[in-house]
């Protein structure tokens, strides 16, 4: 039996159109149908609901599903947080250059929880433009970003499961989408409707990281995008992030990073 880590490390992962990103229409369903080759499946964004078999799975952003042939899968959402998701078919092969099947390839228990969803999607972008570039560096692009996912995908399905509560995903993706604001612990288990230990708790469990860290590291995640995207000064990102002291956000980037946010934009 084969894991996702050994198929990335000695075997092969071959795409198969559609592969994409998608956002689906306010009326979008998938009616049931039987899979003919191995799906993954990644939210980006939005809440919904999919059936693989008889079980439900609730889908939230940085849900993914990897089914393997032979399954049959169906999925709605809410027309007013529709579905952003990133799709891919593909064959799996193992190291003797086998077809691997949901017999001989062990899958992770679904959903699998992908917590650094920024680098994640990421990967996916380049896997869809790799794939419809047509070229071999295309292809190359395509395989190396898609074996990064299934990494992420392997250890973050092995490292812990993963509990269905769609309104502490939602929380914790909203401090990845507004990390400047002055989140702690109080406010982010008001808006899931927890306690400040089960906030904690989850959040250790979740990500391995203590609630300031989880923040902290989604400060450094944003600051990192708007030092490649933006012509910001690092003062006013550390203004935008909350932070009164730069010299704060220095030490707290290079604590997460290892390099100063001065040597890290020179650098990438």
């Amino acid at each position: 039996m084969q894991t996702l880590e050994t198929v990335v490390a000695t075997g092969a992962v071959r795409p198969a159109p559609p592969v994409g990103i998608t956002r689906c229409e306010a009326v979008w369903e998938l009616r049931p149908y039987r899979l003919e080759d191995f799906l993954l499946w990644c939210v980006l964004d939005g809440v919904g609901t999919a059936r693989a078999g008889e079980r439900e799975i609730p889908l939230t952003p940085g849900a993914c599903l990897l089914l393997p042939p032979g399954a049959a899968l169906a999925a709605t959402h809410d027309p007013r947080r529709p579905l952003r998701v990133f799709h891919l078919h593909a064959d799996f092969i193992g190291a003797g250059g086998r077809k691997l099947d949901g017999n001989s390839l062990a899958l992770p228990v679904l959903p699998v929880p992908v917590n650094d969803l920024a680098t994640f999607e990421s990967l996916a972008r380049q896997v869809v433009a790799g794939h419809g570039a047509g070229t071999l560096a295309g292809k190359l692009r395509c395989d190396l970003a898609l074996r990064l996912m299934l990494l992420q995908m392997h250890e973050a399905g092995r490292v812990h499961p993963t509990r269905s509560d769609p309104r502490f995903a939602a929380v914790l993706q909203a401090v990845k989408e507004n990390p400047g604001r002055p989140w702690t612990v109080p406010d982010i288990a008001a808006q899931a409707g927890l306690s400040a230990s089960q906030v904690a708790r989850r959040i250790k469990e979740q990500t391995g990281r203590s609630p300031q860290a989880f923040v902290i590291r989604a400060r450094v995640e944003r600051a990192q995008l708007l030092m490649r995207e933006s012509p910001l000064s690092l003062k006013q990102i550390a203004e935008t992030l909350g932070y009164t002291d730069v010299y704060f956000f220095h030490r707290q980037f290079k604590a997460v990073t290892g390099l100063t946010p001065g040597q890290w934009r020179r650098r990438f």
